[in-house]
């Protein structure tokens, strides 16, 4: 795990400051994954706190750390499709 995160980190610092969208995507990746070894660490376990029911449905739980991976995953995902010439 500290491999990943160590390699997220090194990406993030060879991209320019002016690289808003990215730095914040990797920001949020990196910031919900320690949050999740946190967790680990101290309870020894990731504590999941968001549970959801949609009529009988019921979505997997899931907590902020979860969130934030996610969304920075996505947000690195949007940037690729994004045309990056008209800049």
């Amino acid at each position: 795990m500290s491999c990943r995160l160590g390699l997220l980190t090194y990406w993030m610092s060879k991209l320019p400051a002016k690289e808003k969208w990215n730095n914040i995507a990797y920001a949020m990746i990196i910031g919900g994954a320690v949050g999740n070894v946190f967790d680990r660490v101290v309870h020894g376990f990731v504590v999941d706190y968001l549970d959801f029911y949609w009529g009988t449905y019921h979505w997997p739980a899931f907590n902020l750390a979860d969130m934030a991976i996610c969304i920075g995953a996505g947000m690195i995902i949007i940037d690729s499709f994004r045309n990056k010439d008209a800049k």
